[in-house]
């Protein structure tokens, strides 16, 4: 695994052989909340207009004006790398300049270091943690854990993993810890979208069929999953907003779903009207601003 090099704010391209990943944008919105309880984006802001043709995916709210993503430029057909949107300065910094692709930058607890999927020149997919003050060029968080697609933190030494699946067989969703490095599953076909809730619990998606996928909660203790309701169709990509709401998108719309308080998805805004045709993955920040990837 080649070094992780920290650098200072800049756009850096790479000229490399190979296939360009396809072309996302990320926009920013304030959430307000209605008389009826469904919270609607207000005041688009398009954040990467310095990426106009490249690859902007995997945003994720390192705080309330730290917006990490995965970054691939138009020049760069087989690199992608960590960059930082600061929404209070809009200023752009370039984390990682390496030789593999980094993806999905994930916050870990504590706030000294980062996660992401590290694919390296051979295809071999780690999951490898850095810290911000530099002091390593990061570590291995599972030695012997290869394939690994997606992930999120349900504690400082636990972590939920998306296994890809191999020689046709499914992809597998598992807990497994630091310090046991030992692999509990959850289920196989998983969505990809994987979020951490209060008391280590997570919430997924599990394709139960080509057609009908289910938003669900595993709690790692009892070893067991809730479920709390149908996707829209299509939909695997999910957020929390800060009142316990979910939120996806389908099509050009965002939908909105409170446990307890509805008992189906609520159209929360179309955003057509910004010229949206499908609405991916989202991320959402403590104060409630929603970073939407959009194509």
């Amino acid at each position: 695994m080649k070094n992780l090099l920290f650098l200072l704010p800049a756009l850096v391209g790479w000229t490399a052989s190979g296939q360009q990943l396809p072309h996302t944008d990320i926009m920013l919105f304030s959430m307000t909340s209605g008389a009826d309880s469904i919270w609607r984006p207000v005041s688009p802001r398009f954040l990467t207009a310095f990426n106009l043709r490249g690859y902007n995916n995997q945003p994720y709210f390192f705080s309330n004006s730290d917006l990490y993503l995965t970054v691939q430029l138009p020049n760069d057909t087989t690199q992608t790398d960590i960059y930082n949107l600061n929404l209070a300065s809009q200023s752009i910094s370039r984390i990682t300049q390496t030789t593999n692709s980094e993806y999905s930058p994930t916050l870990m607890f504590g706030g000294q270091r980062f996660s992401a999927v590290v694919v390296e020149e051979d295809g071999t997919q780690h999951l490898v943690s850095y810290p911000f003050d530099r002091s390593d060029n990061g570590r291995l968080e599972f030695p012997n854990l290869t394939g690994v697609g997606y992930h999120c933190w349900l504690s400082d030494t636990l972590a939920a993993v998306f296994l890809v699946g191999q020689n046709d067989l499914p992809h597998v969703l598992y807990t497994v810890g630091t310090r046991s490095q030992k692999l509990q599953r959850i289920v196989a076909n998983p969505g990809r979208s994987l979020m951490p809730l209060a008391g280590g619990k997570l919430a997924y998606v599990q394709k139960a069929t080509e057609q009908t996928w289910y938003l669900k909660i595993y709690d790692p203790q009892k070893q067991s999953s809730e479920l709390l309701i149908k996707m829209p169709v299509g939909t695997e990509d999910f957020a929390i907003l800060p009142n316990g709401a979910y939120i996806c998108g389908s099509g050009a719309k965002l939908w909105q779903f409170r446990p307890g308080r509805q008992s189906s998805w609520q159209e929360a805004g179309d955003l057509s009207v910004y010229g949206v045709k499908n609405i991916s993955r989202l991320a959402v920040s403590r104060d409630g601003k929603v970073a939407v990837v959009v194509n």
